[in-house]
């Protein structure tokens, strides 16, 4: 765990971001409590990572599918729900007040076309497609949406049953995004990297006993001693 907070995966957005590192804690968060079937809980950690940051709304779709595997379609509504609702609830004033910098943050900024752009942009596939002209953003925009389709249906075709697959799934739909957006930069892949490696860290601490993809290790189940009357001669 040292070496890892120690590194650039870590150290690099706790210099420079403000929300990076407490969006991935969240997200992981909301991982584990879906894996432990904690619906109401997986919701409130989504609501507040969505609140967050954009980027966190993949995680919604990949915590409510491994309800959905773990704990049943109602616990996969409860926590869909929770997370909707809480992240509106946060959001909407702001909305209501200032709609222009929300469009302009949240739609805008990602497809490239805010009225800034970054400082750090990264000569990624999306921005590159991006900069040959308004053919090459709708390539883009078309390959991220087939992206995130993919994902989407990997969900539903097979959708993770643990921790570990949960994390691996999430990190691989936030590669493909931020890969793929016009506006994308390498800084932004420290948080997949970041979930997929909490995720086994998490699996490895619970070696005391079976995890079954949850990170956490399962109590055994104690010993039932037969009566005397039961036992054979």
């Amino acid at each position: 765990m040292g070496t890892f907070v120690a590194s650039p995966v870590v150290a690099l957005p706790l210099c420079v971001s403000g929300v990076d590192l407490p969006l991935t804690g969240l997200l992981f968060l909301a991982l584990v409590y879906a894996a432990r079937r904690r619906p109401v809980a997986a919701g409130l950690a989504l609501a507040a990572a969505c609140s967050l940051k954009w980027t966190a709304w993949p995680a919604v779709a990949v915590a409510v599918a491994l309800l959905a595997h773990r704990g049943g379609a109602g616990a996969a509504v409860r926590a869909g729900a929770v997370a909707v609702g809480g992240t509106v609830a946060v959001v909407l004033p702001s909305a209501v007040l200032a709609p222009g910098p929300l469009v302009a943050q949240v739609f805008a900024f990602p497809t490239g076309r805010g009225p800034w752009e970054t400082p750090a942009a990264s000569p990624l596939p999306g921005r590159l497609l991006a900069d040959l002209g308004a053919g090459g953003w709708y390539a883009a925009v078309a390959l991220l949406a087939t992206g995130g389709l993919a994902v989407a249906v990997s969900l539903l075709v097979r959708p993770p049953s643990g921790l570990v697959p949960a994390a691996d799934r999430l990190a691989a739909g936030l590669c493909a995004a931020f890969l793929l957006a016009p506006a994308g930069r390498f800084g932004y892949l420290a948080l997949p990297v970041a979930l997929a490696v909490l995720a086994r860290l998490a699996a490895d601490r619970g070696t005391a006993g079976p995890t079954h993809g949850t990170g956490v290790p399962t109590p055994p189940r104690p010993r039932t001693v037969p009566s005397p009357a039961c036992r054979t001669p």
